[in-house]
């Protein structure tokens, strides 16, 4: 695991929330007492929740080489609750053009069949791959 991983560096909101990454490229966010949003389930937040998908996203675009991308449009369906532990995050590509990438996100923990939240969004590729 490369915890201090200079893509997460680039995506602040992404260091903020302590969301790591390993050798193979998975994403993960490591739970926190401080992430919870519904105590009387011990559930995340949505805003955190929703974050680390769009954080997840940028930072796997990163990892693909493309230096700054932007989003320009995001949308979180919350499918459960994402209860008191670890999410993992896998990004998948469904179209990546030259100025636009078109990503799918999912947000799991127990079981990648069985997802606590997906993100679909519209992303700027602008500026130089690196």
């Amino acid at each position: 695991m490369s915890d201090r991983d200079p893509l997460l560096g680039a995506v602040p909101y992404a260091a903020y929330l302590d969301l790591q990454i390993n050798d193979a490229g998975e994403l993960w966010l490591p739970f926190r007492d401080d992430l919870i949003g519904n105590f009387h389930i011990g559930a995340l937040h949505g805003g955190v929740v929703a974050a680390a998908l769009e954080c997840a996203v940028l930072v796997w675009l990163r990892r693909q080489g493309h230096a700054a991308p932007r989003t320009i449009d995001f949308t979180i369906d919350y499918l459960r609750p994402a209860l008191s532990r670890d999410l993992h995050l896998t990004a998948t590509p469904v179209r990546i053009g030259r100025a636009v990438a078109t990503v799918r996100v999912d947000a799991w923990q127990v079981d990648r069949r069985r997802p606590v939240a997906a993100g679909h969004g519209n992303f700027g590729l602008g500026g130089p791959r690196s």
